[in-house]
């Protein structure tokens, strides 16, 4: 209790050891800056990387499932059976056919290659992440010739597309030729949609599963099947399962990860350096520690003499300084964790740092882990614990009648 009491003595700011309360408040600040960055920097790249795979999900879906044959996928309903029998235990909740191709669209004069997906109304596609802004979601026929389409806003804007616009798609099976040539369809648009990653609203176009399949002459096939799973942790083991459970030719699964490997390889680049760089601050703000300690073992070498002459143990000095360093840590530690996540939660209340859309997000997307939190405190404790041992040390080592003779 007497070495607490005389570390707190020791840290008070008196007129004769000012600079040591300034350089105290320095070091406070430096690890409180140093955990509040990686706190924020962690939260961040957590925000990004889930922001980005629910976009891309919305988009698709957690699983593809596709056939081996280029047909595609003939008897899909067998197929999703399989996928959800109960027997199987592959976690998924809904399973949904779909036909995606490439065509041209026409509008006036102007005419833009796209994707046209096809999908069930029952289906629901259209969810908060991929909602319709204007218009209806709902597809099907309009009348015996012209059927229902919904287009993404930048594609509207750009060709001047509007609600009850009469577009046409010309569609091509195989190499085009004299004698192949594309099948042209009229369309009527009914909804116009938004997803967030400009890049799909600017090629992707849905109509229904059976107007796709006629028109690229497809039959009964599909392209094949979209699952969703009930637990998303289970993505790369429920794709094993598939490919080894479903029959062939139609268990060919890729799931989200490996469809977009290019854009989650770019998430996982950001992770890897980031809290090691921003580690460093805490490292650095933690070795000023040891050149605060240093500087007031110099101050108050002469009072350690003084305590040493009274009785004082080596273990009481080294105790004294090793709490010193300890009140100092704990101080930024729990200032930083404050600012931290104090700036975590004014970001997801205001927005306050908006960011370019070409990074799919209008505003700095956040995910707040206070596991992460947890451990980035304890290695910030730790660390403090190392670098205090020394300066301790060194104190305790001085000679009682040189510490008393220096001025």
């Amino acid at each position: 209790m007497a070495n607490f009491f005389l570390a707190g003595r020791f840290l008070r700011s008196k007129k004769e050891s000012s600079f040591i309360s300034f350089i105290t408040t320095i070091s406070v600040a430096g690890i409180a800056i140093g955990v509040a960055a990686l706190i924020i920097a962690v939260s961040v790249l957590a925000g990004f990387e889930k922001e980005i795979t629910e976009k891309t999900i919305s988009l698709s879906s957690h699983i593809q499932v596709t056939s081996f044959q280029k047909e595609g996928i003939a008897d899909y309903n067998r197929v999703i059976a399989q996928l959800k029998d109960p027997e199987n235990n592959l976690f998924i909740n809904e399973a949904h056919p779909y036909v995606q191709k490439e065509a041209v669209i026409k509008y006036k004069e102007r005419t833009e290659g796209i994707i046209i997906k096809g999908v069930r109304n029952e289906d629901s596609v259209f969810t908060r992440q991929r909602k319709i802004i204007s218009g209806t979601g709902v597809l099907g026929e309009a009348d015996s010739s012209v059927t229902n389409i919904i287009i993404g806003n930048k594609l509207a804007g750009k060709l001047g597309i509007t609600l009850d616009s009469k577009i046409f798609i010309l569609a091509t099976v195989g190499i085009p030729s004299p004698t192949n040539t594309p099948t042209v369809k009229g369309f009527k648009v009914v909804g116009i949609y938004e997803s967030g990653l400009k890049e799909y609203d600017d090629v992707l176009l849905y109509t229904s599963l059976k107007d796709a399949q006629k028109l690229f002459s497809m039959g009964p096939y599909v392209t094949g099947i979209e699952v969703f799973l009930t637990n998303t942790d289970k993505i790369r083991k429920v794709t094993n399962e598939i490919k080894a459970q479903v029959d062939y030719p139609n268990n060919n699964a890729r799931n989200v990860f490996q469809i977009y490997k290019g854009l989650f390889t770019w998430v996982e680049l950001q992770k890897e350096p980031i809290p090691i760089v921003l580690g460093l601050i805490i490292i650095v703000a933690a070795i000023n520690i040891i050149g605060f300690l240093l500087m007031l073992v110099l101050e108050k070498t002469e009072t350690i003499g003084i305590l040493k002459s009274l009785g004082a143990k080596n273990s009481d000095i080294t105790m004294i300084f090793f709490l010193q360093g300890m009140l100092i840590s704990i101080a930024g530690i729990i200032s930083g964790n404050i600012l931290g996540y104090g700036l975590c939660f004014l970001q997801l209340k205001y927005n306050l740092v908006t960011i370019p859309e070409i990074y799919y997000m209008s505003a700095v997307p956040l995910e707040i882990n206070y596991g992460t939190g947890v451990v980035i405190t304890l290695i910030s404790v730790l660390l403090s614990i190392l670098v205090t041992v020394i300066p301790s040390y060194m104190a305790s080592r001085l000679n009682p009648i040189t510490s008393l003779r220096f001025k």
